[in-house]
Parts: C-alpha cells; sequence; structure tokens
C-alpha cells in the first residue's frame, strides 16, 4: 500500500495520496491549499491514476483545492452531505479571523462544487482505486465530518482525531457533545493497530492514543 502525505498551506494540513501502489489509480484525501504541487509530484514519481477525492470535512483548509484537481483531472469529489455548502461558500464555516485570511490568500477566487459530487450521508463503503473504504459519520468538529478507514488497519481522521490532541468544535456547527460521541466510537470500532493519518501533525495509532491523549484518557475514565 501506497501513503504518501505533505503538510500543506498555512494551515499545515494533511494532503495524503492513497494507493495499492505504483502505476496504480489513486485517491486524493483532503487538497488544501498548495496541494496541487505535491498531488502532481506523486503521479509523475510513481505513474499514478486519481479517479476520487476524499474530503474528510468542508473546512477551506482541507477543501481549497477540491474544485481545480477534481476539474483537471476529471474525477469526482466525495463529501459529507451536511458539509458539502462549504464547497461554494467556505467564510461560512469558520471563523472571522480565518475569512480575512482567505480573503487576503485569494482576494478574486471563485468557489465552486466540482462537476461530479459523491454525496454520503450515513455509513457506506466507497470502492474506488481498488479499496473498500468505509466512511464513518464522525460529527463534532463539523456535522458533515467523516473519517476513512481504508481495510483493517489505516484511518484518516481528518480533524477528529490527532496526536495527543482532538479538533475543535467551537466553528459553525461544531459540536462539543457529538464530538464525544464520536472519538467513543473511533476507540469502540478501531483495534490498537490502527493507523491513523490525522488531518494535522504527525501520524499516530489508536493504540498510542488511548494511552497517551488527554482527551481520550479522560473519555475512557467516564
Amino acid at each position: 500500500m501506497l501513503i504518501h502525505s505533505a503538510s500543506v498551506g498555512p494551515w499545515g494540513t494533511n494532503c495524503h495520496v492513497v494507493a495499492l501502489g505504483a502505476r496504480q489509480e489513486c485517491v486524493i484525501v483532503d487538497p488544501g491549499l498548495d496541494a496541487i504541487d505535491f498531488v502532481q509530484q506523486q503521479i509523475d514519481e510513481y505513474g499514478l491514476r486519481p479517479i476520487a477525492i476524499l474530503a474528510t470535512h468542508g473546512h477551506v483548509d482541507h477543501i481549497w483545492q477540491v474544485y481545480p484537481l477534481a476539474t483537471d483531472l476529471d474525477i469526482p469529489a466525495v463529501i459529507h452531505k451536511f458539509d458539502r455548502e462549504f464547497l461554494t461558500n467556505p467564510a461560512k464555516a469558520i471563523s472571522s479571523e480565518g475569512a480575512q485570511l482567505i480573503s487576503s490568500l485569494a482576494p478574486e477566487q471563485i468557489w465552486l462544487e466540482p462537476k461530479e459530487i459523491v454525496e454520503v450521508k450515513d455509513r457506506t463503503v466507497l470502492e474506488f482505486a481498488g479499496f473498500q473504504i468505509r466512511v464513518l459519520p464522525t460529527p463534532g468538529h463539523t456535522a458533515g465530518s467523516v473519517c476513512f478507514q481504508f481495510g483493517e488497519d489505516r484511518l484518516f481522521t481528518g480533524d477528529l482525531l490527532f496526536k495527543n490532541a482532538i479538533g475543535r468544535t467551537d466553528l459553525f456547527s461544531g459540536d462539543p457533545s457529538q464530538m464525544q460521541h464520536s472519538l467513543r466510537l473511533i476507540m469502540d470500532e478501531c483495534n490498537d493497530d490502527m493507523q491513523i493519518y490525522p488531518g494535522h501533525g504527525p501520524n499516530s495509532t489508536i493504540g498510542a492514543e488511548r494511552k497517551s491523549n488527554p482527551f481520550l484518557l479522560k473519555l475512557q475514565e467516564q
């Protein structure tokens, strides 16, 4: 399995390119600002054929390059129905300071949806690039946050779970109680060997987070 990741843009968002191996189809997870060069480098170096873009949620630092990549590559974008509106109105989902940063970085940018959207709303299994990708609805950071599970041991957590931290819940459609429920779901359904690929920061495992993440430790005490 080929997983290459890079921290892109001013928010340090992790963009991931995932394939079974070189010269295979691939999917792109969370292409934030400045992700295009990284994605193209992976395509060229490994002879990959992108067939879908997966968005763990609709915050602009995770979806900034969804439209141009989906359009240029002629591939669909996958996003939860509750976060779909942020593709065309990203400022709605973030703080006023974040909205000002968007305007300063791209004052004339027009936000559009890709031609093809795969809208998820419940648990489902997607089939892309030879993978069966389990979609876990995990609201809390946003109402439409999801995790993407590849096989039995790879989980892309977006801004739900980080190494020794969790996502914030104080932005539009965030919900602390839903966040707690989503974290418990992940702990209940994932074994300790599950590798996590978060939206920001270094990778980890569920087992390591059970032992060291203060938010999961507190949740386990309840």
